[in-house]
């Protein structure tokens, strides 16, 4: 096995060859075992970059501003236009990826995670659609003059993209966070599955007495067959679809009502909603416009829960999910650790059970590791292996072939670099490794990562 190591002294040579990072920006080297840097660009050192996806030989990078809810919705980070949105990138080439567009979001808002695809259906058959998630971020979110919600844009020609639909998820809420596209072959129809989290949090000035003024729940579907028209079809909350949470808030960010993330199957027919300390929730969706909770994971009563996002094996009925967990240590009577990989079997939607995990080295106890994030972010499932982004521990590629026993078989960690937005905001690292988001290319077996300070590495496996 190869490993590539390189030191703060080569960090000009990686430069050179790959787009460059920053006078001065580098503070702790980069790692890699079985993979190797084909291409990377730091989206012009603009800081806070979200989630990536690649399609047809383009790579699309969001960027992220929030509210530190803690604080009662105080604005803490929200990027100006120039900063702002979906950074578009042709990488054909891909030792030498060029932006060529940007999708720009409206103004004060985040946009976080992105997926594009070629339409199936309908007037835009054929037609290559994306479409993002935006939040609020500029000003209290009971501001209505601010969008939030879905945006949609025909990229068709990726250099060209056009805005051709958008939904408001409405008043109190941030808008849309997450979200996935699959779709229906049955019916003929693609579907959004999408969080609009904390939807049901009290509020005492709504008069549903929740932050969705209509009282809707954190799970969204959204019908986009007509791109230029999306349509909410139905929501699904633990609150008023389950009367109460599935489960207690535990460890030391204790919460059993958010709703981060959602994983539709393969056939559509079926979502996982990461629901937090609630678990992964399955929700049936043979009807779409009636969800039918079918079942949930359950923390054992040590775990800091923390659910936030998965990936399903449907031949298998295996879930594969990420705890976003960054708390070291969570008191007493919760195990040390930062969050990390489970593996569920789901073959009995009503008695899932936890079969397998894995950890880094990193995230596994209180050792003394130095600054970082080291929680598991976003997994990515190929075939049995899991591709993970793992923050400061970069992107961990594990062979789940035995999801009994899940083994490590790669890593990348890019080095470190200078987010140029002070002072760190809400903790985040601003001069570390912080990858976000992976995803994998089925068209050239290309492995995109992207990091919140360095920008976007492309990596092949050796």
């Amino acid at each position: 096995m190869k490993r590539f190591v390189w030191f703060g002294c080569s960090l000009s040579i990686v430069g050179l060859l790959f787009g460059g990072l920053s006078a001065g920006a580098a503070t702790t080297k980069g790692t890699a075992l079985n993979m190797e840097v084909v291409g990377r660009h730091d989206l012009g050192n603009r800081g806070y970059n979200a989630d990536v996806w690649v399609h047809d030989g383009h790579a699309y990078v969001g960027s992220w501003g929030f509210q530190d809810w803690a604080g009662g919705g105080e604005n803490r980070f929200c990027p100006d236009d120039a900063h702002a949105g979906i950074v578009v990138l042709d990488t054909r080439v891909p030792s030498d990826p060029r932006p060529v567009a940007k999708l720009q979001q409206p103004t004060g808002t985040s946009a976080e995670d992105i997926v594009v695809f070629t339409a199936r259906y309908g007037a835009f058959a054929g037609r290559d659609i994306a479409v993002s998630g935006i939040q609020t971020c500029g000003s209290s979110r009971y501001d209505v003059s601010l969008f939030r919600g879905l945006v949609v844009w025909d990229v068709t020609n990726p250099a060209s993209p056009v805005e051709i639909g958008r939904l408001n998820t409405g008043c109190c809420t941030r808008g849309i966070h997450e979200l996935e596209v699959q779709h229906r072959a049955d019916l003929n129809r693609t579907f959004v599955y999408a969080s609009v989290p904390a939807s049901e949090y009290p509020d005492s000035a709504s008069p549903t007495g929740m932050r969705d003024q209509s009282g809707r729940g954190d799970f969204r579907l959204i019908d986009i067959t007509n791109p230029a028209q999306p349509v909410e079809i139905s929501d699904w909350g633990v609150v008023h679809d389950l009367g109460g949470p599935p489960a207690a808030g535990q460890g030391c960010d204790p919460d059993p009502i958010f709703g981060h993330s959602v994983e539709p199957s393969a056939d559509g027919r079926l979502a996982f909603v990461s629901y937090w300390d609630s678990g992964f929730v399955a929700l049936d969706l043979v009807d779409p416009a009636r969800p039918t909770f079918r079942g949930t994971t359950r923390y054992p009563v040590n775990a800091d829960g923390d659910g936030h996002s998965s990936q399903y094996d449907e031949t298998r009925r295996l879930l594969f999910t990420a705890d976003e967990d960054f708390c070291k240590t969570s008191g007493a009577g919760i195990e040390k650790g930062f969050g990390y990989l489970r593996v569920y079997d789901y073959s009995n939607l009503g008695r899932p059970r936890q079969i397998g995990q894995y950890k880094t080295p990193n995230s596994s106890g209180p050792r003394d590791i130095g600054a970082g994030d080291y929680s598991i972010h976003n997994p990515f499932l190929v075939g049995t292996d899991v591709y993970a982004s793992w923050y400061s521990d970069g992107v961990r590629v594990i062979d789940a072939s035995d999801p009994m026993a899940p083994r490590e078989v790669a890593y990348f960690v890019p080095p470190s670099a200078n987010n140029p937005v002070s002072p760190s905001q809400r903790g985040v690292l601003t001069n570390a490794t912080q990858v976000w988001g992976v995803v994998v290319d089925d068209a050239t077996d290309l492995i995109y990562i992207s990091d919140m300070n360095s920008g976007l590495w492309i990596l092949r496996r050796t």
